[in-house]
């Protein structure tokens, strides 16, 4: 059962926007059910509007929009994380963010707390990437081609990224103080490793779309899926 966003209701019909959300027997790939944890694993999904009508028989001189998914690319522009977790220790990570042909590549990456990001500059022209986000503000300055800076993510939260020459180009890092997030594979594919069993809530959060939550079950030694399919309104 799915909680309807927009008006606080549940839905049990396969609409856009819909979470399916199942068990599964424990996972083979060296998953214990002796275990406490549990894995949660899924896909996602993600709707596209589509502006070439097709025709429909009910009424021969109307016609409605035909269903579409968004290319698969678009899935990595995705993050899934285990909701309200409380802060863990947490390895930082180093990751990079490459500005190339006028766009960051990639545009969204999700980092542990503590983590550098880089942010090599692959163009023929000078960059400026900043942030005035409350996680994490700071200004690189303008540099050229060849060069590299980095930024350090000591506090968890969303920073949105921007150059100050080029106003098109954006990207977002999102910083985690605990290890329950994934970022989708070309696939749409994902998986949270040892999650503590009970009720949990797990979000899937795209650029564009913001957070679509569900309530989850997790038993201890057996895997849960959730399953997002992810509506992009009309521009």
């Amino acid at each position: 059962m799915v909680r309807d966003r927009s008006h606080g209701g549940f839905l049990t019909l396969a609409l856009p926007g819909l979470v399916l959300l199942s068990a599964i027997a424990p996972a083979a790939h060296g998953f214990s059910a002796a275990q406490d944890a549990s894995i949660i694993q899924g896909r996602v999904e993600i709707g596209i509007p589509i502006s070439a009508p097709r025709p429909t028989t009910a009424y021969p001189t109307r016609s409605v929009p035909a269903p579409a998914l968004a290319p698969e690319s678009e899935r990595r522009n995705v993050v899934i994380y285990l909701r309200n977790a409380r802060p863990q220790g947490v390895t930082p990570m180093r990751m990079a963010i490459r500005q190339r042909n006028e766009a960051f590549t990639p545009r969204v990456v999700a980092v542990t707390l503590g983590s550098e990001v880089e942010f090599p500059n692959d163009d023929p022209i000078y960059h400026n990437v900043f942030s005035l986000s409350r996680a994490r503000t700071f200004n690189l300055g303008r540099y050229p081609r060849g060069d590299t800076r980095h930024v350090r993510f000591d506090r968890p939260g969303v920073v949105k990224v921007y150059c100050e020459i080029h106003s098109h180009m954006s990207a977002t890092v999102m910083v985690f103080d605990h290890p329950w997030f994934a970022v989708p594979n070309a696939g749409g594919r994902f998986e949270l490793p040892a999650v503590p069993p009970g009720d949990r809530q797990i979000t899937a959060w795209h650029e564009r779309l913001g957070d679509t939550t569900v309530n989850l079950r997790v038993d201890s030694g057996r895997a849960a899926q959730a399953d997002f399919i992810l509506p992009v309104p009309e521009q």
